[in-house]
């Protein structure tokens, strides 16, 4: 194991403040093993103050850095010093990104979906990097339930007390059980599921072992599930990690039903409810109609070498 690595590896053990989602045995799992990722430090007296792990492959002979399967978002983490101005803070990121992208290692094509948190991507583009913004849905505080409920779109609130009538919402260890619901909702040869159903399994035994996961389903009378849910959380957010209904079964509302049961449970666990994307149509409006707001995150990218750039343009001329 390298320096920088094992290093990390510690500050995971000992810092409740980085995200789930740069936890080590996440990347571990996400990245199919813990030799396929690596991670930039930046150390101020002997105290790792920055970090930005990555995720390297190899594919039709390109080097590349991209983002691990169910990994929305990844770094960078900074930890800031006290009562810093406004002007200092924009410097002190400038030095901590320069240092982060001089330890990159080289490579044909990259990209990064930076954490919603990071608002500053100046020292990237001056760098010869590009942004491009997508958007996640984020309900901010959830310390007040009610207020929460009312910001409800009446669709969805009527939906709610509809399926409260017609569907138990059950709690359940079963992970398999939910991949194959989940995987309902995707074609295999127009839009095939993007993980596999290996490495959700160990993600959630390393899940349970932390205590960071619920499934949750919502089932009819006769025992069937309709729609089912995967939340996860770290210290202080939970994610709407995965979702889907069962497209053969009436859904009666069952996936508003499980996503308000949701909120309400992670309430007691953590600050903010982030639904875990929004930049497909369909989606976004069944987001926002629980009265998320919209949030921007950062995917920076860089290609380097001309026979990646032909191979890259070529394939989008040819979609």
């Amino acid at each position: 194991m390298n320096d920088a690595k094992s290093k990390y590896r510690k500050l995971c053990r000992g810092n409740p403040e980085l995200p789930l989602f740069d936890q080590d045995w996440w990347l571990d799992i996400a990245c199919g093993g813990p030799n396929n990722w690596d991670v930039c430090i930046v150390e101020k007296g002997n105290e790792i103050v920055a970090s930005l792990p990555y995720y390297k492959t190899r594919k039709f002979g390109f080097n590349l850095i991209q983002m691990p399967q169910l990994t929305l978002t990844m770094g960078i983490w900074i930890r800031y010093p006290s009562n810093q101005k406004y002007a200092t803070r924009l410097a002190y990121e400038r030095e901590i990104y320069l240092e982060i992208i001089d330890q990159l290692p080289a490579a044909d094509y990259s990209y990064h979906h930076f954490s919603r948190h990071i608002t500053n991507w100046s020292t990237f583009y001056w760098r010869g990097f590009r942004q491009t913004t997508r958007y996640t849905y984020v309900i901010d505080d959830l310390s007040d339930l009610d207020s929460i409920y009312q910001r409800f779109a009446d669709r969805v609130k009527e939906e709610i007390q509809l399926a409260a009538t017609r569907f138990k919402v059950v709690e359940s260890d079963d992970v398999e059980k939910f991949y194959e619901l989940h995987r309902k909702n995707f074609h295999p040869k127009t839009f095939p599921i993007p993980y596999s159903y290996e490495t959700l399994k160990a993600l959630d035994a390393a899940l349970l072992k932390h205590n960071r996961r619920k499934i949750l389903f919502a089932v009819d009378e006769s025992g069937q599930a309709h729609s089912a849910v995967y939340i996860v959380w770290d210290s202080g957010c939970a994610y709407n990690l995965l979702g889907g209904a069962n497209p053969n079964l009436e859904h009666g509302g069952s996936h508003s039903l499980l996503i308000w049961h949701a909120i309400q449970d992670m309430s007691r666990v953590a600050e903010q409810f982030d639904f875990y994307g929004g930049m497909h149509e369909t989606i976004e409006g069944f987001f926002r109609s629980f009265g998320a707001e919209q949030k921007p995150y950062f995917q920076i990218s860089k290609m380097n070498g001309k026979l990646f750039k032909f191979a890259y343009y070529m394939k989008q001329a040819v979609r």
